[in-house]
C-alpha cells in the first residue's frame, strides 16, 4: 500500500505524511512483536527494531520499482523476484534516478539526479528512525516482572496539579516519599499538570513501578495550545504499600473530580 500510495499522492507534504505513518505502524507492529516475544534487553530491542525497519524499506522500494515501471508500460516484473536480486534492484533506482518520477518544484519537471537521492535518503532515515523510535516506545511502555515472566497492566492513573518544584518532586519520590503527591490537588488538563501512572504484576501483586509525566501547556496569543510532555520518572518501583498509597489516592482524586463543579472545564473551553 505504501509503495502504491507514494506513485499516487502527488502532493509532498502528504507523501511525507505517508512516509511518516509508513514508519510508524512498521515500529508499533515490531514494537508488539518484540513484547509478545518478551525482549526486555533495549539494545537488542532497538537493534532489531532498526533491522526491521530497514528490511521494510527495502521490500517496499522492490514493490515500488515494478509500480513504477508498470506506469511506463514496462513490462512487468514480479517484486519477489527483484527483492531476491539486490543487483538488479539498485540497476533500476538508478536507471529510474536518472529521468525522475515526479516533481518538488512549480515547474513540473521531474525531480532526478542527487536531489533525489537527497528525498529517497531522507525516506530512509525517516522510516529506520522513527520505526526504532515507536517500536521503543512500545517496548518500554510496560514494566516486565521477573519473577513472574509477565508484562504488568494498568493500576491506576491519575492526573495532579504541577508541583512548583519539579526538581524537588523528582527527589523525594526516588527517595520513596509519596507524601509530596499526597499533598498535590486535582489537576486540570488546560493548565500545566502531572500525569501519574501505578502498573502492577495481576499475577504475583508484588512487583508495582511508577511513570511520572510532566505536561506543560503553553498558549500563543491566539490561543492555541502548545502542549509538550517530559518524562520525570519511569517505571520507579514501588512497594506494596506504596501502591496500595497510590491507588487511594487515585480514588480520592476521581471523587473529588466528580464532586467538582463543571467551573474548571468550562473556563479551559473558554480560553481555547
Amino acid at each position: 500500500m505504501y509503495a502504491w500510495g507514494i506513485i499516487l499522492i502527488p502532493e509532498v507534504h502528504l507523501a511525507f505524511f505517508a512516509t511518516l505513518a509508513f514508519a510508524a505502524l512498521i515500529g508499533v507492529s515490531a514494537g508488539y512483536g518484540l513484547v509478545w516475544g518478551k525482549v526486555r534487553n533495549e539494545t537488542v530491542g532497538l537493534a532489531l527494531t532498526g533491522a526491521i525497519a530497514t528490511l521494510a524499506i527495502y521490500v517496499s522500494w522492490a514493490m515500488w520499482v515494478p509500480f513504477v515501471l508498470d506506469s511506463q508500460h514496462v513490462r512487468h516484473i514480479s517484486w519477489v523476484k527483484l527483492a531476491q536480486r539486490p543487483a538488479a534492484l539498485w540497476n533500476l533506482v538508478c536507471m529510474i534516478n536518472q529521468y525522475g518520477t515526479w516533481s518538488t518544484s512549480s515547474s513540473g519537471s521531474a525531480t532526478n539526479g542527487w536531489e533525489l537521492w537527497g528525498i529517497w535518503f531522507l525516506e530512509a532515515v525517516t522510516v529506520i528512525g522513527m520505526g526504532m523510535f515507536a517500536g521503543f516506545a512500545v517496548l518500554n511502555h510496560r514494566p516486565f516482572c521477573e519473577a513472574c515472566e509477565r508484562w504488568c497492566s494498568r493500576g491506576a492513573k491519575l492526573v495532579l496539579a504541577a508541583p512548583p518544584d519539579v526538581a524537588q518532586l523528582k527527589l523525594q519520590l526516588e527517595a520513596n516519599d509519596l507524601r509530596a503527591l499526597e499533598n498535590l490537588g486535582l489537576g486540570n488538563k488546560a493548565v500545566d499538570h502531572l500525569i501519574v501512572v501505578l502498573d502492577s504484576c495481576e499475577q504475583c501483586r508484588q512487583f508495582h513501578t511508577m511513570s511520572l509525566t510532566h505536561v506543560t501547556v503553553r498558549r500563543s496569543k491566539m490561543g492555541k495550545p502548545t502542549i509538550s510532555n517530559k518524562m520525570i520518572v519511569q517505571h520507579l518501583q514501588l512497594g506494596a504499600g506504596q501502591a496500595e498509597t497510590l491507588r487511594q489516592l487515585s480514588e480520592k482524586v476521581v471523587q473529588t473530580a466528580k464532586m467538582s463543579p463543571p467551573k474548571a472545564s468550562t473556563t479551559a473551553a473558554g480560553k481555547k
